[in-house]
């Protein structure tokens, strides 16, 4: 299908010009125009869009008419407010076009095939190319047959150039038709209405805006500054010929990861100039620096990274750079923005009477060969991570222990700051019930791991033959562990409601214990009447063990009545996003990712619910695995912000990388373990080579 090519809407115009403008859709400035292109008479019904050629307007309608006339801009673009006022006029560039004529011509444009393109602004400053600059633009009348329309071809005519210029090999460029939309960012665009097919105009936004100061753009800061990935060809050809004699010029570039300085020389005039294609930072270009960092404060891979860029042919620095960035400037600023965080909040905590933490710890691994273990102390009132221990394994001799120490930390840093704790809710790790007993610490267990662990034991009686009848009990037993831990007020009625389970298989509904004396349900006769079980029967013997067992009647007691760990486990799955279990990350490192999943979870735990534009709240529907073929309808949030990342990436700019010392001597007292290797010997590379041996070898 041919590009569409847009049309003048006014009245009796047969001479259009190339740039077009769209009818405004602020009053009173759309009757004007209306009135002016029907001459008053406007239809009753008015298409869904109405150009104006340039031809109508009057010369000092536009903001950019030098330009255009230079070639250095392929749309004229209109001052807000302007008026059509002109009906028959002829286009100043088309007058110029007839005016002079010449062979002796240089095309700029790019190797494209012959289709509607605009010209594409890159990171070259505009002020380069304003001093000493002369040319004269040339039009000439060129019909393309796979077009349904003329189209013109722009040239430019070497002034003082005092040898022949031969004409350019390259397909001609076509004149050039801007998208309203990115003339604020003072740059034009391939018109996605003329080369996708799938293109929507009712999505488009047509609105023109004022252009943006760049004087303003250039003041901001480095790490606000908008980025764009120009193509080599597209920056050299700005330096291939010289703007004052307009000659060949010798043009020398160096490049320092995504750093690149062009410098042009023109032998014949001796003009020269040098282009930076990012701010230097003393003598680290900004570009690298906030590269780095945006990989690293997003939780992404460098590998990730340096295969992106190398499949798209993108420059990058090497990993050893990314490391010198993250240890003196990223690093020391995560540990800094965290602290401060923690500080405001342990001082509201100390203000508080009593506190209830959940704590829970996570293996970088599962088994017992964890390396990093990193337990979580997180405000269950307010659902807020307090503190985040990290233990290596050989910290504490073996990963069996790191949960046991990771809590004993937590605690004291809690202490240290005067947080006093109402109870602590975990899971039922017997190291962390007799450390918590013997520190007088009032513990609670979270219900679903209890639930977990009953679940799996039930799960396998149902297999045993004969108690296939246990599974029409399996979710009335797990709901009736959260109603029991929920309705329960002491630990014994706990107890005695987890009991009555057992008389209510039965088809039994009052019970000896004076604690929970009858069910609280009505009298109503079951449907099923084959689902009680009977006394002495198998199926109830292996349900009586399971339920009645000594530990879980222990564990019933202590079960929390009012917060669990689940926004722990929660919080859990946001490290994985930081710190994916496959990667093997160094102390610092893994510590400093810890600090990130925290500060995002933080920001996104008070998360609403997301709504349609007519106020319904949004669901959608799951699947989960486990569940085995049984739906879930589960919330859909707001989308997650990331107000951490700027404040991060305004810290490192300011602050840390103008004066790195007193960031880095903090992150220098944090107390490192030595390598899980460094307590064997090092074999001598040659030997340890000499001394392979494979199955292999012949």
């Amino acid at each position: 299908m041919s590009p569409k090519k847009h049309k003048c809407s006014v009245v009796g115009c047969n001479n259009e010009h190339s740039s077009f403008h769209l009818l405004p859709t602020s009053e009173p400035l759309k009757t004007q125009w209306m009135d002016f292109i029907y001459e008053g008479k406007a239809p009753l019904k008015i298409p869904k869009y109405v150009y104006v050629c340039a031809n109508h307007f009057l010369t000092d309608c536009f903001e950019n008419e030098g330009q255009f006339k230079a070639g250095l801009a392929s749309k004229l673009i209109l001052k807000s407010g302007s008026l059509p006022t002109v009906r028959d006029a002829t286009s100043p560039s088309e007058e110029a076009s007839t005016s002079t004529r010449s062979c002796r011509t240089r095309d700029i444009g790019v190797q494209t095939e012959t289709s509607k393109l605009c010209s594409v602004g890159t990171q070259l400053s505009m002020r380069t190319l304003q001093t000493h600059h002369r040319s004269v633009c040339v039009q000439t009348e060129t019909t393309l047959s796979s077009f349904d329309v003329s189209t013109k071809l722009v040239s430019h005519t070497a002034v003082a150039s005092s040898t022949p210029l031969k004409t350019s090999s390259k397909r001609p460029c076509l004149d050039l038709e801007e998208d309203e939309d990115t003339l604020q960012e003072c740059s034009s665009i391939l018109t996605s209405q003329e080369t996708d097919v799938t293109f929507n105009p009712a999505e488009a936004d047509t609105s023109i805006t004022e252009p943006k100061d760049l004087s303003a753009q250039e003041s901001s800061p480095n790490q606000n500054i908008c980025k764009y990935i120009v193509y080599e060809t597209c920056i050299m050809e700005l330096f291939d010929v010289c703007p004052v004699c307009h000659r060949s010029c010798h043009i020398r570039s160096q490049r320092i990861g995504t750093f690149l300085r062009v410098e042009q020389l023109c032998h014949h005039c001796q003009f020269s100039r040098k282009w930076n294609s990012q701010p230097i930072l003393g003598s680290t270009p900004a570009g690298n620096l906030h590269l780095s960092a945006a990989v690293y404060l997003s939780g992404a891979s460098f590998f990730t990274i340096e295969k992106i860029f190398a499949a798209m042919k993108l420059h990058l620095f090497k990993y050893d750079t990314f490391r010198r960035h993250a240890r003196m400037c990223i690093e020391p600023a995560i540990v800094y923005k965290w602290r401060n965080w923690q500080d405001e909040m342990l001082q509201l905590l100390a203000q508080r009477e009593k506190v209830i933490v959940g704590g829970d710890m996570r293996a970088d691994s599962p088994g017992h060969s964890a390396k990093y273990g990193s337990y979580t102390m997180m405000d269950l009132e307010t659902n807020t991570v307090v503190d985040v221990q990290l233990v290596q394994s050989n910290e504490v001799g073996g990963s069996y222990h790191m949960e046991k120490e990771g809590l004993k930390r937590g605690l004291d840093f809690l202490d240290a700051h005067g947080v006093t704790l109402d109870c602590i809710v975990t899971d039922r790790h017997p190291q962390i019930q007799k450390f918590l007993r013997e520190r007088n610490v009032n513990q609670f267990y979270d219900v679903w791991h209890i639930e977990k662990g009953i679940s799996k034991q039930l799960e396998k009686v149902c297999k045993l033959k004969g108690c296939e009848k246990i599974r029409k009990w399996l979710h009335s037993i797990k709901n009736h562990i959260y109603w029991t831990a929920a309705s329960s007020s002491s630990g014994p009625e706990r107890v005695a409601k987890w009991m009555s389970m057992l008389n209510h298989m039965q088809n039994k509904h009052t019970h000896e214990d004076s604690n929970f004396p009858a069910c609280l349900h009505g009298t109503r006769r079951s449907r099923d009447t084959k689902k009680w079980l009977a006394a002495g029967t198998l199926p109830y013997l292996k349900l009586e063990k399971v339920l009645s067992n000594k530990r879980i009647v222990k564990d019933v007691a202590k079960l929390s009545p009012h917060y669990q760990t689940s926004s722990i486990e929660v919080f859990h799955s946001v490290i994985l996003r930081f710190t994916p279990k496959n990667v093997v990350f160094p102390f610092l490192g893994m510590l400093c990712r810890l600090y990130l999943a925290a500060l995002h979870y933080n920001e996104n735990a008070g998360r609403t619910q997301a709504t349609t534009a007519a106020g319904r709240p949004v669901f959608k529907v799951t699947f989960p695995k486990a569940k085995k073929g049984e739906y879930r309808v589960r919330e859909v949030k707001t989308q997650a912000t990331f107000r951490y990342v700027d404040d991060l990436l305004d810290l490192i700019f300011d602050k840390v990388f103008v004066d790195p010392a007193p960031y880095v001597d903090d992150v220098l007292r944090i107390p490192i373990p030595p390598a899980l290797c460094a307590e064997y010997d090092r074999p001598e590379k040659e030997e340890a080579i000499s001394s392979r041996v494979s199955r292999f070898n012949q």
